[in-house]
C-alpha cells in the first residue's frame, strides 16, 4: 500500500503487481533547485535562465517531481527569481499545457 512513482508494474519494495491510482493533493516542498545553464532543451534557450525545482510530495517526501516554479498556470518559467527559492518553501502544483494532450507539471509557491 506504499506509493509509488514512476508508476511502474511491479511494487518495488513489496513486488506485488496489485496497484491503483490515488488522488493526492497537489502540495509538497522544495527539496532542491538549481539554475541550469546553458538551457539543457533548446526549446528553453530564450527563457534561460530560469529556475528548476525538486519537490517532495506532502503525502510521500520519497516522491519527487522535477519542474519549473512560476507564479501562475499560465505564468513563464522564468518569472520567480532563484533567490525567492528556498529549500523546505513549500509550493502546490499547477499544470500547463504543451501541446493537445500533454501538459507539464509546474510548481507556485503558496
Amino acid at each position: 500500500s506504499r506509493l509509488r512513482f514512476p508508476p511502474r508494474p511491479c511494487c518495488p519494495w513489496c513486488q506485488s503487481f496489485d496497484a491503483e491510482w490515488a488522488v493526492m493533493s497537489g502540495r509538497g516542498t522544495i527539496w532542491s533547485f538549481a539554475r541550469p545553464h546553458p538551457p539543457l532543451i533548446p526549446v528553453f534557450a530564450e527563457l534561460a535562465p530560469y529556475p528548476v525545482v525538486v519537490v517532495e510530495l506532502d503525502e510521500d517526501p520519497t516522491i519527487r517531481l522535477v519542474g519549473n516554479v512560476v507564479r501562475s498556470e499560465q505564468g513563464a518559467i522564468n518569472e520567480v527569481p532563484i533567490e525567492e527559492l528556498a529549500i523546505g518553501k513549500a509550493v502546490r502544483a499547477v499544470f500547463h499545457p504543451a501541446d493537445h494532450d500533454v501538459s507539464l507539471i509546474r510548481w507556485v509557491i503558496d
